[in-house]
């Protein structure tokens, strides 16, 4: 998937956050709230590491996101292979085990919105999808390995990258309910599981104020007043600064960090206070959802017909994908079903956005509209849509081969498997930015 990336890479700067969020991990600067410290450092960290090469400091920025988003599908084949050996087993199912995972890996790499964001640094959300995607395997090794001594060990970490990824962005938490809940399924036959649930719950508290000490590094660094700096003057006592760090800015002790990190600036509505009506507001996600199998079938932003065939195909195949999935366990499906759950309908209820950009056009006024697409939000949501559909995919073409007379029935059912090359054909000319120097020009 790197490969793709880099091929499909944009050779510069890009419009909205790109530029700034390049910008500041050039400098080690901090960007506007909440100031993302986890990005900035590893970013740069990055950056330094490719000095050798002499590539312009945005094509280095570029490639962190190309990098961490290849991470996150490498992940997505350790996850899909797992659950297609689980689910069926035997000398066929490892042999078989390397196309499902590999397909799970295309189809979620090549939806539009993964694809499009990991070909530029426009936001911070390729982290985050490298921080699902190991926490969701690390759930998955726990499980297979939960009657082990220091098994817990593996979700202790799980827990820790999840926050550790919160200081870049909240996106890296929405691993953690599927992990909740794959623990209660893991541990629900054991008697000792309340013992453990509270073990674990004492001895992940030390771990979590680690992680989020992270955020230090924003009144650190602002003290050094860096030439882009959106947490200036966060002026406080060590201690006040580390209790609003560890707290994610829910205590006031330093209200000037607090602001930061809680977007205090951004005046957004508690979720029980509906920007928009509920159609609306899951109508967008739909038309994302839209986008991501077939993009290049309709030019339009709006919900096509051409494109609803490939997207009702999609959601039928990672149906069956998700079949797969429970195959293969009771925790490892309700891990996947409860994770899509959280990152699809969950997410739609706490972002609570106002009417879609283009969805709005015409019947909404533009302040009551979104200021611009929001599918880059629902990146993790649209990955594992992919990964479970490229599973479904496999599952078709296993129960295809199995029906076919004769010998080699994988190899005659194997166009099935072509399938899973639909995003890449038809999302390649709306992903691609490698000529792209439309931000630089205008600047």
């Amino acid at each position: 998937m790197f490969g793709l990336y880099a091929i499909t890479l944009a050779p510069t700067a890009g419009f909205w956050d790109a530029s700034e969020y390049i910008a500041t991990a050039h400098i080690l600067g901090i960007p506007h709230p909440p100031g993302n410290p986890l990005f900035i450092v590893l970013a740069r960290t990055w950056e330094v590491l490719l000095e050798p090469l002499r590539l312009a400091p945005a094509v280095r920025i570029n490639l962190f996101a190309a990098v961490t988003s290849a991470a996150s599908a490498g992940f997505l084949y350790l996850i899909a292979h797992r659950l297609w050996i689980g689910a069926i087993g035997g000398v066929s199912g490892k042999r078989s085990g390397h196309v499902a995972a590999g397909l799970a890996a295309l189809v979620s790499a090549t939806s539009y919105t993964v694809w499009n964001q990991s070909t530029v640094n426009e936001k911070v959300y390729t982290l985050s999808l490298l921080v699902v995607s190991a926490v969701l395997w690390l759930g998955l090794r726990w499980y297979d390995r939960r009657d082990e001594p220091g098994s817990e060990k593996l979700l202790l970490l799980g827990i820790y990258l999840a926050f550790l990824g919160a200081t870049s962005h909240l996106m890296s938490l929405l691993a953690l309910p599927g992990l909740a809940v794959l623990v209660v399924i893991g541990r629900s036959r054991h008697r000792a599981f309340t013992g453990a649930a509270l073990w674990l719950g004492a001895a992940s508290v030390p771990l979590i104020c680690l992680a989020l000490s992270f955020n230090l590094f924003l009144p650190i660094r602002a003290e050094e007043r860096p030439a882009m700096n959106d947490a200036d003057r966060l002026s406080a006592s060590v201690s006040a600064a580390a209790v609003t760090a560890v707290t994610f800015g829910r205590s006031s002790a330093c209200p000037a960090l607090a602001a930061v990190l809680t977007r205090e600036q951004y005046g957004k509505p508690p979720v029980t206070d509906r920007q928009a009506p509920w159609e609306a507001q899951f109508g967008m996600y739909a038309q994302y959802f839209d986008w991501q199998w077939a993009r290049g079938w309709d030019p339009s932003e709006l919900p096509s017909p051409y494109r609803a065939y490939a997207s009702l195909v999609a959601v039928m195949l990672a149906l069956l994908g998700l079949g797969v999935a429970f195959r293969a366990g009771a925790g490892p499906g309700a891990l996947l079903a409860s994770t899509v759950f959280t990152v699809t309908v969950g997410l739609v209820v706490y972002l609570n956005f106002r009417h879609g950009y283009s969805l709005g056009a015409g019947s909404v006024d533009m302040l009551q509209r979104e200021v611009r697409e929001r599918d880059y939000f629902f990146l993790v949501s649209f990955q594992l849509w992919g990964l479970l559909a490229g599973l479904g995919i496999t599952a078709v073409w296993w129960a295809a081969a199995g029906r076919l007379p004769g010998s080699h029935q994988a190899l005659l059912a194997s166009p099935i498997l072509l399938v899973a090359f639909i995003p890449l054909v038809s999302n390649w000319q709306w992903a691609d930015r490698s000529g792209d120097y439309a931000a630089r020009d205008w600047g």
